[in-house]
């Protein structure tokens, strides 16, 4: 049976399943190697929309222009996001955070981070 609905993990949801992935591009990689693992929970027949776990050891990225929606919530560790103009956010467990396409600014993963996100690629950036 091929059903439509499908439970997500809500423990051990890391492990043998993730595999790596490299969202961080080595132009925008400013320090540390974030070592990337993920599990795709659900994927758009296009690639555009996605669902999953994501994780990272600590580094810094520089983002010209965020190319999508993304819905997080940390599940272990701590990020911090510094906006070009200056405001800076941090968020650690059980925090959540959304981001809009056309954001710019760091993206550092502070400790291993661990993350559920849902990811749409837009057209707005």
């Amino acid at each position: 049976m091929n059903s439509k609905i499908r439970p997500l993990p809500t423990s051990d949801i890391a492990g043998p399943s993730m595999t790596a992935s490299s969202y961080v591009t080595p132009e925008a990689l400013r320090t540390g190697d974030p070592h990337e693992c993920e599990l795709s929970h659900l994927v758009s027949a296009d690639g555009r929309f996605v669902v999953g776990i994501w994780s990272a050891e600590p580094y810094s990225e520089h983002v010209d222009s965020y190319g999508g929606y993304e819905y997080t919530r940390v599940i272990e560790g701590r990020v911090t996001l510094t906006d070009t103009d200056g405001v800076i956010r941090s968020f650690g467990p059980g925090d959540a955070f959304t981001i809009e396409p056309g954001w710019s600014g760091e993206y550092r993963v502070d400790e291993r981070l661990m993350k559920q996100f849902v990811y749409y690629e837009s057209d707005d950036a």
